[in-house]
């Protein structure tokens, strides 16, 4: 299985547009994501839907396939939901996730900087930006963008989990650990 990204990796869907898909394309993992690459890509290809309704089809179909360890065919779906609507922040920042995954630190900067350009809250993204620092070498930008967006969002167990491995790099080991097992009652699987 691909190492992907705790949290982040194009989470669960429910900021787009409320628009009536397959039973089987619904962007949560109510449906085994096999199947909703298959649900997704019979949505895609009936010619049924345009605009923000095919938007949404193809970033759950973009999330299925990351979900499944496809990121070339993720990023391919997510570019396309780009070209769709270039004022979407949520696929900039799942662009940036995927960049992020593949090491590419310069693109997922690009992507996340873009995301909140478009939505300044957004503090996935701000999380985002933290794990490029982090993996920089770059902890106290790292901790900064950390620190904003669990200010933004509490109850951000993906701000929060990356905040306390930042935290215990530091040194800041009780910091950290408090970090991590508040982002752990949140959501006890953040950290896989």
């Amino acid at each position: 299985m691909l190492c992907i990204v705790p949290a982040l990796i194009l989470p669960t869907i429910q900021s787009k547009a409320e628009v009536p898909l397959a039973a089987n394309c619904t962007g949560k993992p109510d449906v085994a994501w096999r199947e909703q690459v298959e649900g997704c890509t019979t949505a895609i290809e009936s010619g049924k839907y345009a605009g923000k309704a095919l938007a949404k089809a193809l970033t759950f179909r973009a999330q299925a396939y990351a979900q499944t360890g496809d990121l070339d065919r993720s990023l391919a779906d997510i570019e396309q939901v780009i070209r769709l609507d270039p004022d979407d922040a949520f696929a900039f920042g799942a662009r940036g996730d995927l960049h992020l995954v593949r090491k590419d630190y310069d693109g997922a900067l690009a992507d996340y900087d873009k995301a909140i350009a478009l939505a300044p809250n957004n503090d996935l993204a701000m999380a985002g930006r933290g794990i490029v620092f982090l993996a920089k070498g770059e902890l106290d930008r790292a901790l900064t963008e950390f620190d904003h967006a669990v200010k933004l969002q509490p109850a951000s167990a993906a701000a929060l989990y990356w905040r306390g491995i930042t935290r215990r790099q530091t040194g800041d080991a009780a910091g950290g650990e408090a970090d991590i097992a508040a982002a752990k009652k949140i959501d006890p699987k953040v950290d896989q």
